[in-house]
């Protein structure tokens, strides 16, 4: 829910390549040996946080990570009272990584060049960190640029499996005629290349969608009838936060709405076959082809072409 109205989170595959997302008994220590407190209370409502005790500039907790050049690390985080600055997962890029801890936990997180050593440092109390003591869960660091949910891992590396969203044989309920295409979604970066949620027939030939063209980062849809395309726009808005885009399709009446606006017509092309749609992804409309990774929290189907009135409200 990240704290709200629940959504869904559509990610890669990923792997955590730490042995220990939360045993840092496992963990070497530099300098003089920080004191471990196991028991505490995690974020996902066990007993498996630790609370690390060290003394300030001679003291650090580290783990051998294994990753490609471009990596991301994250940990959870909080004080055990008050608010104070805190050296985490440090030597990243061969500096300090200062972070402000409160009372409440945090995933902090970074992103960066992999560089030798390809240590993990957990905690590191060499800096300018104003706190001797806080507590700490769920390590990760993954290939990638930008991290993904946590994956706990026990002793092994563990790989969580890319997200697929399809929902087959729903042609009763998609009228290839006319109609719109709603949704409410965020990215989660702006890298890697396209981002589709389409309404399709299995195939490229003949599909709706709205997507992300992370090349450029801006929202985007296409509608292609037969193998040509009748209509498509790309905006110049990238959705780092949640943005409602509706694409409406008809014949000879064709537009895009974004965050209220109309931000797109096209007045000339026809539209499919009736019965050609019959299936939702979140991908292009062949199978496997550019996924949707991001956030959703909505996500509507119209059987008729929406008035202007009605489309501002329902992307207002």
């Amino acid at each position: 829910t990240g704290g709200g109205c629940p959504h869904i989170l559509a990610e890669p595959e990923r792997t955590n390549t730490l042995l220990y997302s939360e045993d840092f008994s496992q963990y070497s220590a530099g300098g003089t040996a920080p004191t471990l407190t196991t028991g505490q209370l995690a974020p996902d409502g066990t007993y498996n946080a630790t609370k690390v005790s060290g003394v300030i500039g001679s003291t650090s907790l580290a783990r051998t990570s294994e990753s490609s050049a471009t990596a991301s690390r994250s940990i959870y985080a909080k004080t055990v009272s008050g608010t104070g600055t805190a050296n985490l997962m440090s030597y990243f890029q061969n500096t300090n990584n200062l972070f402000t801890l409160t009372e409440e936990w945090q995933r902090f997180e970074l992103t960066g060049t992999q560089v030798v050593p390809t240590s993990f440092y957990a905690v590191d109390f060499r800096g300018s960190q104003t706190l001797s003591e806080f507590i700490i869960w769920g390590a990760q660091s993954e290939e990638g640029s930008y991290p993904t949910s946590y994956i706990p891992t026990s002793g092994s590396t563990v790989t969580r499996n890319q997200d697929i969203f399809t929902r087959d044989g729903i042609g009763s309920l998609i009228n290839s005629t006319e109609g719109v295409l709603f949704v409410e979604i965020a990215a989660l970066d702006s890298s890697g290349t396209y981002r589709l949620i389409s309404l399709s027939d299995g195939t490229d030939n003949n599909r709706v969608f709205i997507g992300l063209n992370t090349a450029t980062g801006y929202i985007y849809y296409y509608v292609i009838v037969g193998g040509v395309v009748k209509a498509n726009f790309t905006t110049s808005t990238f959705p780092s936060a949640f943005t409602k885009v509706a694409v409406k399709y008809k014949e000879n009446d064709f537009a895009l709405w974004v965050n209220g606006v109309e931000v797109s017509t096209d007045s000339g092309g026809t539209t499919f076959p009736v019965g050609t749609l019959d299936r939702l992804k979140f991908e292009s409309g062949n199978a496997g082809l550019v996924p949707f990774f991001g956030k959703v929290k909505q996500l509507q189907v119209y059987d008729t072409s929406l008035s202007d009135t009605q489309l501002a409200a329902l992307t207002s």
